[in-house]
């Protein structure tokens, strides 16, 4: 079966990240792309106040309209996955199945801030700069990027751009439970755990309803472990 998968990135990165994953989805005969955000990554030029979650999730419907994309395994990473959660709330019958990667489980009216740990929220606020007028949050040393290879790691952090910090404060809306009745798959990084996420594997084992997949990879898995993250996309059930 033939399947066309839609990949989403994380904070500060773009459709660049998923290069090597998306590989090896179409050598084995799919169709698979990715979608930057506003503002970020290879849209750094659209930087601009007016950017938060809510324009990065009708940027993302328009396109999946506009190419008119059906029964889409759509993969969100890291804050990929939380505009990845909004889509399904959306246009739930496009959906044939939700990947989340390392990421959160988003509820409705709770901002990222207000879901991640508070020690970890404080040291993000102090970090916040004015870019093009704009607040965002910029991009983290290249020590904290979780990946082992120093020159991949260098060559990503060389690519990263500054977030809207809107995405992290506003509350987002969303009128149906996680996944909004669709199948999902989460997969977690164990090797290390991200900070960021703690608590969150074991609160996503806690729901039936998610299919659970860890893997021995540090957060930028798309980056450090392609081929893992592959094989658990080519293998998720139809």
């Amino acid at each position: 079966m033939t399947r066309t998968y839609f990949c989403l990135p994380g904070a500060w990165m773009g459709a660049w990240t998923w290069q090597l994953v998306l590989e090896r989805l179409t050598e084995a005969g799919h169709g698979a792309t990715a979608h930057s955000f506003p503002g970020v990554g290879e849209r750094a030029a659209e930087l601009s106040p007016a950017l938060d979650n809510d324009v990065f999730l009708a940027d993302t419907l328009q396109r999946i309209e506009r190419e008119n994309l059906r029964d889409i395994v759509l993969v969100g990473h890291s804050f990929g996955s939380l505009i990845a959660q909004m889509v399904v709330d959306r246009m739930p019958e496009r959906i044939a199945h939700l990947v989340i990667i390392d990421g959160g489980i988003a509820q409705d009216g709770q901002s990222i801030f207000g879901r991640i740990p508070s020690h970890i929220v404080a040291k993000r606020k102090t970090l916040v700069q004015t870019v093009n007028g704009t607040e965002v949050l910029p991009f983290a040393p290249v020590g904290s990027l979780i990946i082992d290879d120093p020159a991949l790691a260098a060559w990503t952090h060389r690519q990263l751009t500054p977030h809207p910090l809107a995405c992290y404060t506003k509350p987002i809306p969303l009128g149906h439970p996680a996944g909004n009745g669709r199948p999902m798959t989460y997969i977690a990084c164990t090797k290390p755990r991200y900070p960021v996420s703690a608590g969150m594997h074991e609160k996503v084992q806690a729901m039936p309803h998610i299919r659970f997949r860890p893997i021995e990879a540090g957060h930028n898995c798309i980056l450090s472990a392609p081929g893992l993250v592959a094989n658990e996309l080519l293998e998720i059930p139809a």
